[in-house]
């Protein structure tokens, strides 16, 4: 199981991952492939559920071949939104 959470300065980050659709953009293998939006929540605010973002790439049509990669990509999207949240550079 990969980790779809992380903390970052003050923030909880969240990946939630999808299955692509078969024929979304899939090669013609037939690979499944993953999609993903991120959660944003402060981390101390136990009972808020946070603002979901989509992922720019994704919501261009782009996938990923892994759930991995589809977390990786949320969680680094979801950084650069707290960054200009906060107006801090990583």
């Amino acid at each position: 199981m990969h980790q779809n959470n992380l903390i970052y300065k003050g923030y909880r980050l969240t990946a939630k991952v999808s299955r692509g659709a078969p024929g979304d953009n899939a090669p013609a293998s037939g690979s499944p492939v993953f999609t993903a939006s991120v959660v944003i929540v402060p981390a101390g605010a136990v009972q808020d559920t946070g603002d979901e973002y989509a992922v720019p790439g994704f919501a261009e049509g782009q996938v990923v071949y892994s759930p991995r990669e589809a977390v990786h990509v949320a969680i680094s999207h979801g950084c650069a939104i707290v960054d200009a949240l906060t107006g801090v550079a990583g």
